[in-house]
């Protein structure tokens, strides 16, 4: 099975330098379109302040909130992520500022740097922009950008909702009371929100013009260009200040995507001999095998897989080698294209913080100044629920989006109160501690309403309330700090 039938150097170097199945395939092609595009425009958006703008609007929409510096920085790693197209990179951009506050609150170093590291990993796939991959599984599947945004909503949402639920259980456990005070200026939301509102407006401008069927590449230019227009509207004024942003964004994106492309470079280098010598094929055909024609475990070995071969790796250049590697043995199975990409696309992003390589977390722990390995199976853990949700896309085509109306809308309240129970279990806290056992029922409650049908959303919803009714007949009388 795993013997090759041999080449020669000349033909590989041939394939990898003048084929589209090498270097010069469709990563530089999109590296060369869209993602230099959307660097220049985050660039465009930090040096214009966007950073301080998201931060303080994180903080205004959490504050008087238990764990608010917890919740702030989820919102701010979202906000951030979704165009930065790095988790690692994400983490140090953010980290800095949301790590001290939330040890200052309350958390434990690692917990603080796990959050951190969840919240960062996860802005890879929060539409509309979803990194830099979602391009080229969009060119690589052969479907609008749209519809790869469309899929990705929900799980999003879900993803950040078990975060959001983590914090505020891990704020209960640990005793963090509501603060109403604030580490930002005491100005109202709403002057922060119109002193924000050029970045609101390039967001709008964004979404709306790839909703209404314009490329990302159109979408992202005009956007640029309402950010631009908007600053000098506010400001009334073009000076070197002015100037000086605008260029200094555009080299700076024009650099960031020299590292990004060199990562597509080498991610086509790998496609490319995998191709050559035939071991990407059989590599799907194992997994084929392996799992007996059962497609549970297909699924199993291709997240493992994934897992392993996304360690270590960028987003962008993990999804191209799982694309090429991984995806067609679920495809073989008869799942969809696109929920098979989108399979292995969400355990390459999740794989920065999947210990013993988890690139996100390292990154947070030197910031918290916490053991790294610590903080890699604590965020682990918290995002326990995110290992859990592919497997639960691909039985329920509704957490896709891609099921009727009511099977969609069934989708969402399950899976939001799965998530739910799920995080209730990971922490080990309701209102109350739990007890091991308890613990698990929520777990088994949690599972059975992340993976659709009707007779095991009863099952999960039963087994949830039990839970609760637990919780409610034992008051939280152990913990003196809880208010």
């Amino acid at each position: 099975m795993l013997e090759g039938r041999g080449s020669t150097l000349e033909r590989i170097v041939v394939v990898l330098t003048t084929d589209t199945a090498g270097i010069y395939g469709i990563p530089i092609g999109v590296a060369a379109t869209y993602i230099i595009v959307f660097t220049i425009f985050g660039a465009l958006l930090s040096n214009f302040g966007a950073g301080d703008f998201f931060f303080q609007l994180s903080v205004r929409c959490t504050r008087g909130l238990r764990a608010a510096s917890a919740k702030a920085a989820v919102l701010f790693s979202t906000l951030i992520g979704m165009v930065s197209g790095s988790a690692a990179g994400n983490v140090a951009v953010t980290g800095t500022v949301t790590i001290p506050i939330m040890k200052r609150e309350g958390y434990a170093p690692h917990q603080a740097a796990s959050i951190e590291a969840v919240a960062s990993t996860g802005g890879q796939i929060m539409p509309p922009v979803m990194g830099a991959a979602a391009f080229i599984m969009a060119e690589i599947v052969g479907v609008p950008y749209t519809s790869v945004m469309a899929a990705a909503i929900l799980p999003a949402l879900l993803f950040f909702g078990s975060a959001f639920v983590v914090v505020h259980l891990q704020a209960v456990k640990s005793g963090i009371a509501p603060n109403t005070g604030t580490t930002a200026s005491e100005e109202p939301l709403l002057n922060v929100v119109l002193k924000g509102a050029p970045f609101i407006a390039a967001f709008g401008t964004l979404i709306t013009m790839m909703l209404m069927g314009f490329s990302p590449f159109m979408a992202s230019l005009w956007a640029m260009l309402v950010l631009v227009t908007g600053d000098i509207v506010r400001n009334r004024r073009i000076d070197k200040v002015f100037a000086w942003k605008v260029v200094t964004s555009i080299s700076e994106g024009a650099r960031s995507v020299v590292t990004i492309s060199a990562a597509c470079a080498a991610a086509g280098i790998i496609a490319g001999v995998l191709g050559v010598t035939g071991l990407g094929s059989k590599i799907a055909t194992l997994i084929d095998l392996a799992s007996g024609g059962y497609l549970l475990l297909a699924l199993f070995f291709t997240m493992v897989t994934s897992i392993i071969l996304g360690m270590g790796l960028p987003t962008t250049a993990a999804y191209l080698i799982l694309a090429t590697v991984v995806a067609p043995a679920l495809v073989k199975l008869g799942v969809p294209v696109l929920t098979a990409h989108f399979f292995v696309f969400y355990y390459g992003c999740i794989s920065t913080i999947t210990p013993p390589v988890a690139l996100a977390s390292y990154v947070a722990g030197g910031i918290a100044g916490a053991d790294v390995n610590k903080v890699g199976w604590t965020a682990a853990s918290y995002a326990a629920t995110s290992f859990v949700l592919p497997f639960a896309f691909v039985y329920g085509p509704g957490l896709l989006m891609n099921g009727s109306l009511g099977a969609n809308a069934i989708a969402v309240v399950t899976a939001a109160i799965g998530t739910f129970a799920v995080a209730v279990a990971i922490i080990g806290t309701l209102s109350r501690p739990l007890s091991a056992s308890v613990r698990a029922l929520a777990a088994v409650a949690g599972l059975c309403l992340l993976f659709q049908g009707w007779l095991s959303a009863a099952i999960g919803i039963v087994l949830f309330l039990a839970v609760v009714a637990i919780d409610r007949a034992h008051p939280a009388t152990s913990n003196p700090k809880r208010t």
